[in-house]
């Protein structure tokens, strides 16, 4: 708790895991919306909506991810 307060450890990966999948659910369920309403194009928001969403989260993640493998060798090299 303690590196969370003192900003040694972000919050915002796990938020980002966790606000994914009611993304990935919105994006379905608004599919499935104009599907059930007879509109063809319902399965566009299904397939290219879904993977949008992933693309995005997965790139916000990446960057958090490059600063924790910075940070472990610059912690590294301070040894």
């Amino acid at each position: 708790m303690r590196d969370y307060i003192l900003f040694r450890k972000m919050v915002a990966p796990v938020l980002l895991q966790v606000l994914f999948w009611p993304a990935a659910f919105a994006c379905i369920y608004f599919s499935i919306r104009l599907i059930l309403d007879g509109q063809q194009v319902g399965w566009v928001p299904l397939i290219v909506g879904t993977l949008f969403v992933r693309v995005v989260f997965e790139i916000w993640l990446l960057l958090f991810r490059i600063y924790d493998k910075l940070s472990a060798i610059h912690t590294a090299l301070q040894r």
